[in-house]
């Protein structure tokens, strides 16, 4: 029952894992309103506008590394004979699942620099910047069917041309 579920929807893993990671940044957000002014332990605002500044270029830098290494990911998955061959599809959605979830950590990286300079006193305007950042980046890099499916049939290639 559960591999014919599986089949059905080979991508339920990764949005599973997207929702979740978006999910973390709508609670992040709420709980910034609701108690954001009680959790704040203020910096100066000489070292807040460095440390903001610091985070600001961490994450524009994570989203071309995480499209670099979601790029590599992909190859390797197309690429890399699996090691059981028999069960070719749990193989592929193995793989593909931990390609989304290198990715969606990367996202919770940025949304986790946004809550922490939010925490050092800066205001809700670079909560929003950076925690919407991170979703641009989880819409980015989210589960496509057509990268699922190259991933299969590369594969599919592969053990067929090893069983000649």
């Amino acid at each position: 029952m559960k591999s014919t579920a599986l089949q059905s929807n080979p991508l339920r893993l990764p949005w599973l894992i997207s929702s979740f990671v978006v999910m973390l940044f709508s609670i992040s957000v709420a709980l910034a309103h609701f108690y954001g002014a009680e959790w704040q332990q203020p910096l100066a605002e000489e070292a807040r506008i460095f440390w903001r500044t610091i985070f600001y270029v961490l994450a524009l830098l994570t989203l071309p590394i995480t499209n670099l290494l979601r790029h590599i990911f992909l190859r390797l998955n197309q690429t890399m004979p699996p090691l059981e061959p028999t069960n070719l599809e749990r193989v592929v959605q193995t793989r593909y699942a931990l390609t989304v979830s290198v990715s969606m950590l990367a996202m919770l990286f940025i949304g986790c620099l946004a809550a922490t300079i939010f925490y050092l006193g800066d205001g809700f305007n670079t909560l929003h910047i950076l925690t919407g950042v991170a979703a641009l980046g989880v819409f980015l890099y989210r589960p496509k069917l057509n990268e699922y499916q190259q991933i299969h049939d590369a594969l599919t290639l592969l053990t067929e041309n090893e069983n000649d």
